[in-house]
């Protein structure tokens, strides 16, 4: 979001927004990493299989939920 946008939310809609971003984080850090555990596990069992690349892949999306967190953190500490 720019900062225009979150200049523009309320401090209430700022504390859900960032908590929301805060959970879905977290969530998918869970899920990524029980992925790659699972598919460590099946290549061990039956060789290597291509499926480990996707949670590699798509923990690129992590750092960019980060980035928005802090946007949201940011804003927040400048109001207060």
């Amino acid at each position: 979001m720019t900062k225009e946008a979150l200049a523009e939310l309320s401090t209430q809609e700022l504390v859900k927004k960032h908590t929301a971003v805060k959970t879905m984080v977290w969530l998918l850090a869970i899920v990524l990493t029980g992925c790659l555990l699972f598919f460590i596990y099946m290549s061990l069992q039956d060789g290597f299989t291509p499926l480990l690349a996707v949670p590699l892949a798509l923990s690129a999306i992590i750092p960019l939920n980060v980035k928005n967190m802090n946007a949201f953190k940011k804003e927040l500490d400048s109001r207060l």
